[in-house]
């Protein structure tokens, strides 16, 4: 006989609306990544009229980039703690600011510190955007939201390299390279007042004060450790770029201390430690830096060898990219049906596709070296665009996959410190490869070596991240067996 419960515990219903509501969330990812790709098309313009140096050129994406970076960890731990509608809104209305006053920035200072105040209060908004997947949605609706976010990143790109430089080029108004700000501001204004009334609340069911000691120190240690990534190479890696890293490892490790005692006198750290002792986030976070290192290097060397080694204008770049974009796009859109089908080893059929692509692009610049017509790597583009739209989202999915609800937003925010990491890692270590087999007076014989050492060397990083992302699936599957025979035992 089986004993029922006379008050069955009603089922919590999902927020009817909660698809709207996560499409205005989704504004922050579609942000980030246009701004970060249009201002990239947009500098020679800005340079031109604002009278820029080198260096405030490269501190107008560097320091957006180190700003983010440094926040994210705080911002996805603030959202946990006071809330992810309140962090996102507050994000996105500082964002909106920020990008109209970057627009109207009358000097290069200005614009660099402008730029500064955006990566800050992106990094407010953005890590809202995995939390808010980890506590929204569970089994194939996660899987689904996880190829919406997949989607906006591919239409991001393709707009970034489009409209950006549409926009440039059309000079519109007489306004040059400022409409690349001022872009922003519609989409801003639209998202912040359809998330007042469509996002519901949601935080850490035991909210604490902020870890503001943890904060400083973990915001202090990342900046010493990811500037003289992003900057060593450009600098000729000056004795203060090794001093800084030395350095990030001495404030790593008194951070870890300092977290330690923290939870031993009842506090609540910056980031629960015991989320790395989760074997599935600890994994997934090393194949994201491995993978994301090869995916920004690979855009970074494939540009500078399009454009100085074939001599094809920016413009004409960007068209060339817009395959890629394309193709990340529809592979993102079909991943949901792909997974019903094969379920985790979607990611792996997306890392062997990326996998060809890069075979093809190291034999193909070394057969036909300077007589290459750029277009032709149109193709080959799309194809290891199809895979990054099968990988990306679900790597990041699988990472996430045993983390809980209530640290949803730290470990959102150290996902994404670790993606901002493997951009500046990747470009200064493949870059330097790439760089080291270009002479002085190179010919494009020179450049097709280059391109194909630097992604050889990206083959290496998307392997080792397959080894690992392997290992990931073989225990989800013997997970999921052990599952089932306990289920068949609770039904017998």
């Amino acid at each position: 006989m089986t004993a029922q419960a006379t008050h069955p515990t009603p089922l919590v219903q999902p927020d009817p609306r909660r698809w709207l509501a996560f499409a205005v969330i989704l504004s922050a990812t579609l942000l980030s990544v246009l701004d970060f790709l249009i201002v990239n098309i947009a500098l020679p313009s800005i340079r031109a009229e604002l009278g820029a140096t080198d260096a405030e050129m490269q501190l107008t994406v560097a320091g957006y980039g180190l700003a983010f970076a440094v926040c994210l960890i705080t911002g996805g731990r603030l959202g946990d703690l006071y809330g992810r509608k309140r962090l996102f809104m507050y994000g996105m209305a500082g964002f909106t600011l920020a990008s109209l006053l970057c627009g109207f920035a009358q000097t290069s200072t200005q614009l660099v510190v402008f730029r500064i105040i955006q990566g800050i209060v992106a990094a407010m908004m953005s890590p809202q955007v995995l939390a808010s997947i980890q506590v929204m949605f569970e089994g194939h609706e996660r899987d689904k939201a996880m190829g919406m976010v997949g989607a906006v990143v591919g239409v991001g790109s393709f707009l970034g390299n489009v409209l950006g430089g549409f926009l440039v080029g059309a000079d519109l108004f007489g306004l040059s390279w400022r409409p690349i700000f001022f872009v922003n501001v519609p989409i801003g204004i639209v998202a912040l007042c359809l998330a007042f009334f469509l996002v519901h609340e949601s935080k850490a069911p035991v909210a604490k004060k902020l870890d503001i000691g943890g904060a400083i120190i973990s915001g202090v240690g990342l900046f010493c450790f990811i500037m003289p990534i992003a900057e060593g190479r450009e600098q000729g890696w000056p004795w203060w770029a090794f001093a800084l890293m030395g350095l990030s490892v001495v404030i790593g490790w008194m951070f870890l201390r300092y977290e330690k005692r923290l939870v031993s006198r009842g506090g609540a750290p910056l980031i629960d430690l015991e989320l790395f002792q989760v074997a599935g986030y600890r994994r997934g976070l090393l194949s994201i830096l491995l993978l994301f290192s090869g995916i920004s290097s690979f855009a970074f060397t494939l540009t500078y060898f399009l454009q100085k080694g074939l001599k094809v204008a920016p413009p004409q770049v960007g068209i060339i990219f817009a395959a890629l974009s394309v193709s990340f796009l529809i592979a993102s859109l079909s991943a949901v049906k792909i997974v019903e089908r094969i379920g985790p080893k979607t990611l792996l059929l997306g890392l062997a596709i990326m996998q060809g692509g890069q075979i093809l692009l190291i034999v193909i610049p070394l057969a036909f070296g300077g007589r290459l017509n750029p277009f032709a790597i149109m193709p080959i583009l799309f194809l290891y665009g199809l895979g990054q739209g099968l990988a990306i989202p679900q790597i990041i999915r699988q990472t996430l996959a045993d983390v809980d609800n209530a640290h949803a937003g730290a470990a959102a925010g150290v996902l994404n410190t670790a993606q901002q990491v493997a951009f500046s890692l990747g470009v200064s270590v493949v870059g330097s490869v790439f760089f080291a087999f270009i002479p002085q007076n190179a010919v494009p014989t020179d450049y097709s070596k280059a391109i194909a050492a630097a992604f050889v060397l990206n083959f290496i990083l998307v392997i080792t991240a397959r080894f690992l992302v392997a290992s990931n699936i073989r225990k989800m599957e013997r997970e999921g067996s052990s599952q089932s025979a306990m289920s068949v035992v609770v039904e017998v």
